[in-house]
């Protein structure tokens, strides 16, 4: 019909109550007529809804079949073809079923193509995008891209934002502690400080100045094309400024993190060495940020030598560098989780929360952040009554500071759902890893790698849960999301495909299950080398798998093997070993 208009409307939204009789109402009638789609709700409480199906009759016999679109909402689709879940149905129906010659429902299903709110399904974004695909008749593709494009051109503007509301909260941290000194200092500071602020804030809108006016487009300038920008003018432009040059690169590098841009990340950092140790205690922020690069380049060494470097530079006795050791040592504790080893992560973790103690206003986010880091700790330990603990104080901090829609508040219900599923409380672990995967999907684009750890738990609870499709599909969604994000091996494939493999096992195909434990061990060897925890634990897996097959034989070496490796790495006195020993023994 042309071209498709900015916005669609008129919409008109029945929400008049309708006369007790049999005549819809001539305003819903004249309505029904005179509109090119029908958007139908669909729920039980639809279902029971006569006057909703009757609305749905009057508009397929004047309009067909084809312009008809559903929004599930709650309830489950054609539940009705079973007595025992027909109270479920969500689908009315007049929306079952097609019109027959004579104008009356036929017994021929119509089968209706649906958006789905429900929980752990399209989510908000996506559901409003198949309907508005279906509105225009333009692709779900074509939109998905377009709405991409125009989050990367809004994340150029949010960047600069952000860098710029850092710096000024930076300003006001610093007003706040003149305020304790002597007057004389206090005026050689400010002096100091307002001119890092005035250089800090030239150099932002210097990155905002278009290198050539005339072929460089405003509305397309990226984001990475803003980090890059200033990444290359820091060294040169802040030359001599060594606590101004500290601070950016610390922003940037956090930036290029979020973005998913490691390389680029360490790139900027790691070429700002000599900048970052003339700042002294104030290039410690930054060496953070470096430590948390290598950890998600799946370094993990590299990553610790650079975080106990950022250590050694901070003074624990100084008051005003509290929180900044409580993030080195957050960090360290992060580190050593993602080794395996627990017990020191513990010990990490709870030294930054010492840390975020001894300042008087932490930051939430990151003290919610520690005690979810802590809380999942304490669960792969086997302490589901303290992690329990720790994640709830965490999700009480990240609900009240950052509110229901947060991202660390989706990540906090994932961790709580981790804790329930290994505590084998299933039933309570799928409906926290839904919660989570509700906000993700509303708050980040769909192929984030964060989205992909919650559906990678998803199918480990299904797996438990015997629903082994369900299964097989969360985890295969895991993995595609962690090839495009990673661009190469990297350990979070492995550990997922290790539960793939299982889930293929349960359902028989014992080759394919070995084949993707191949894969996984390449993942593990790219990003660990050849000795650590996950090694040990991929052979005990191996070994169920072989058992379950039947080769009994190759499944004892493979077990015996990896308890070697898990007492070489974890200790023959951990948890996690002595539960992997228990499985062997059952061979």
């Amino acid at each position: 019909m042309g071209r498709v208009p900015l916005r669609l409307t008129p919409v008109f939204r029945d929400r008049e109550e309708l006369p007790a009789s049999s005549d819809l109402g001539s305003v819903v009638t004249t309505a029904l007529e005179s509109s090119m789609f029908l958007i139908v709700i669909c729920s039980p409480s639809a279902v029971a809804s006569r006057w909703v199906d009757g609305e749905i009759l009057a508009f397929k016999r004047t309009h067909g079949e084809g312009r008809i679109l559903a929004l599930i909402v709650d309830g489950e689709p054609n539940a009705s073809s079973s007595p025992a879940t027909a109270d479920k149905e969500c689908f009315p129906h007049g929306l079952r079923y097609q019109l027959g010659a004579d104008g009356e429902l036929s017994d021929q299903p119509a089968e209706p193509i649906a958006a789905d709110l429900r929980p752990g399904k399209d989510g908000k974004r996506l559901a409003k995008l198949k309907l508005v695909a279906g509105l225009t008749g333009l692709g779900l593709d074509d939109l998905v891209q377009r709405e991409n494009q125009r989050r990367v051109r809004n994340l150029a503007m949010i960047t600069a934002a952000a860098v710029v509301g850092m710096i000024f909260a930076i300003g006001l941290a610093i007003y706040a502690n003149q305020r304790r000194i002597e007057a004389n200092e206090q005026r050689q500071i400010a002096e100091r400080e307002s001119a890092t602020a005035r250089a800090a804030s030239d150099f932002l809108v210097g990155t905002f100045v278009l290198s050539n006016p005339a072929t460089e487009n405003p509305r397309t300038i990226t984001a990475f094309t803003i980090l890059d920008r200033s990444a290359q003018r820091i060294q040169t432009e802040l030359a001599g400024q060594p606590m101004v040059q500290a601070r950016l690169i610390d922003t940037l590098g956090q930036a290029y993190n979020n973005l998913g841009l490691f390389n680029e990340a360490r790139d900027t950092i790691e070429r700002s060495s000599r900048e970052l140790d003339q700042a002294g205690p104030a290039g410690a922020g930054a060496r953070v940020t470096l430590a948390a690069t290598y950890f998600h380049m799946g370094k993990l060494d590299k990553a610790l030598d650079v975080v106990h470097r950022a250590q050694t530079i901070l003074t624990p006795d100084t008051s005003d560098q509290s929180e900044l050791l409580a993030k080195a040592a957050s960090m360290e504790g992060v580190i050593h989780g993602g080794a395996g080893d627990i017990q020191n992560g513990i010990i990490a973790f709870n030294r930054a929360l010492d840390f975020y103690r001894r300042t008087s206003r932490p930051d939430p986010h990151h003290l919610a952040a520690t005690l979810q880091d802590l809380g999942m700790l304490l669960s792969d330990d086997g302490q589901f009554t303290e992690a329990e603990r720790a994640l709830n104080e965490a999700l009480t901090i990240a609900r009240r500071s950052l509110g229901e829609h947060h991202l660390l508040t989706a990540q906090v219900w994932y961790a709580l759902g981790l804790n329930a599923f290994l505590a084998g409380k299933l039933p309570v672990a799928e409906t926290r890893i839904a919660k989570a995967l509700i906000i993700e999907r509303q708050v980040l684009d769909p192929d984030n790698p964060i989205i992909a750890d919650a559906l990678s738990m998803q199918g480990q609870i299904f797996q438990g849960e015997k629903k082994l499709s369900e299964a097989k599909a969360s985890l295969e969604q895991s993995i595609a999301l962690y090839r495009r994000a990673f661009k190469g091996p990297h350990y979070q494939i492995g550990i997922t495909e290790i539960y793939l493999a299982l889930v293929e096992s349960d359902r028989g195909h014992t080759e394919a299950a070995l084949h993707i434990l191949e894969d996984a061990k390449h993942n593990y060897d790219v990003s660990y080398g050849k000795l650590h925890a996950n090694h040990g634990d991929l052979l005990v897996n191996r070994a169920t798998i072989l058992a379950h097959a039947g080769r009994i034989s190759a499944a004892k070496q493979d077990c015996a093997a990896g308890l070697k490796i898990l007492g070489r790495t974890l200790g023959e006195q951990a948890n996690y070993t002595k539960s992997m020993a228990a499985v062997c023994a059952k061979i």
